[in-house]
């Protein structure tokens, strides 16, 4: 199992990531609303938050429950931010 701080930087990554694609999309589409943007920009920030402060308070009795709801629910916030940012463009 990775550390804490490892699997912090990975989550950090990700949303660098998904934020380098929304200014990505809305450079590609200049019809974007900037509200939407800034949104979707706020849901990224958010979520980034969130997992950051889940890693942080991990039940010792129950790690393995904790890490795959942990990867589900960070899939399923990922793939919601990519589908909003696909529909940008």
């Amino acid at each position: 199992m990775a550390s804490k701080k490892d699997l912090k930087k990975a989550i950090n990554l990700m949303c660098a990531d998904l934020l380098i694609e929304l200014l990505g999309a809305e450079q590609a589409a200049p019809q974007a609303h900037k509200q939407d943007v800034e949104n979707i920009a706020q849901n990224i920030l958010l979520m980034r938050t969130d997992f950051v402060n889940r890693l942080s308070h991990i039940d010792k009795r129950q790690v393995r429950q904790f890490f795959a709801l942990l990867e589900d629910d960070l899939t399923a916030s990922t793939n919601d931010i990519v589908d909003q940012i696909c529909h940008l463009v």
